[in-house]
């Protein structure tokens, strides 16, 4: 197991910086599936419940980071809950 103290030396800035390239691969990893939703014909293999879900928990982690001001967290899953909501979108007029 890893010492909390090997992670606490690394700077809050290194984190940050790491937490927003990982949370923005997140949101490429849906505009991937958003691109593959609108070049397939027919309906989709996904639940609406199933990107609904994702929504909510994207949505709720935007407003942790708002709420502790925190970039990496705010920014990444605002982008990523639009994205979804993108998704959502299209699950539902397919």
């Amino acid at each position: 197991m890893i010492k909390i103290k090997v992670l606490t030396a690394i700077p809050d800035k290194i984190w940050e910086g790491i937490g927003t390239v990982i949370g923005f691969s997140a949101s490429i990893f849906i505009a991937v599936q958003i691109i593959t939703e609108l070049k397939t014909a027919g309906p989709s293999t996904l639940s609406t419940y199933f990107v609904s879900g994702f929504f909510v928990i994207y949505f709720f982690w935007f407003l942790y980071g708002v709420r502790y001001q925190r970039f990496a967290i705010w920014f990444t899953n605002a982008l990523a809950a639009l994205l979804q909501l993108i998704l959502l979108i299209i699950l539902s007029i397919k």
